[in-house]
């Protein structure tokens, strides 16, 4: 027997004892880029659009890091940013937020976000999940990952949904912040 096989059928226990338990999507989260040169970055808001890094360091008159808030269930979950008042020392005029990621067609390929006052047909907002602490988004049937983020700026990285023409690096997107905070960006360590 193969080492591959017999690896595979050592697991099988845990990915059933695993099944029997429903992973659930919290009720309130942060996202945090992780990858080479992302140690849990916070996803910010800026100017409508998604960010990974220190807001203060950008170059949007409103920027502020996102808590989301799952609405609907299954492949029909958005998720609904409004600022993290904890994290930020001032005010910001955005709130209740639409996270989207760009469909196949836009030619735009950055994550963004939609208010009620804004509608964008070129892009998806329902079918976020976590498998874990990871987030996918539902398409087809599978569970999809292709984040990609750009440096824009020190300490401020765009965030794309499947597209590495610029030199995007990929990262994973995550609800838990990193295990040592005190040296990321917009994360509080008390």
């Amino acid at each position: 027997m193969s080492f591959t096989k017999l690896s595979l059928l050592c697991t099988l226990p845990l990915l059933a004892l695993g099944a029997k338990f429903k992973r659930a999507t919290p009720d309130e989260f942060g996202l945090f880029g992780y990858g080479q040169g992302f140690g849990g970055f916070p996803l910010f808001y800026a100017d409508g659009y998604a960010y990974l890094g220190e807001p203060s360091s950008s170059n949007s008159s409103d920027p502020g890091v996102v808590t989301f808030t799952p609405s609907g269930s299954g492949t029909s979950q958005s998720w609904i940013g409004n600022p993290n008042t904890t994290l930020t020392n001032y005010t910001v005029s955005w709130s209740d937020v639409t996270f989207a990621v760009p469909t196949v067609s836009s030619s735009d390929r950055r994550v963004r976000f939609l208010t009620n006052e804004t509608s964008d047909s070129d892009v998806v907002t329902t079918g976020f999940y976590f498998y874990g602490s990871t987030a996918f988004v539902v398409e087809g049937g599978k569970l999809e990952s292709p984040w990609y983020a750009l440096q824009v700026s020190e300490r401020v990285h765009a965030l794309y949904w499947n597209d590495t023409s610029l030199g995007q690096v990929p990262v994973i997107l995550r609800n838990n912040p990193p295990s040592n905070p005190q040296n990321v960006p917009g994360i509080s360590s008390n």
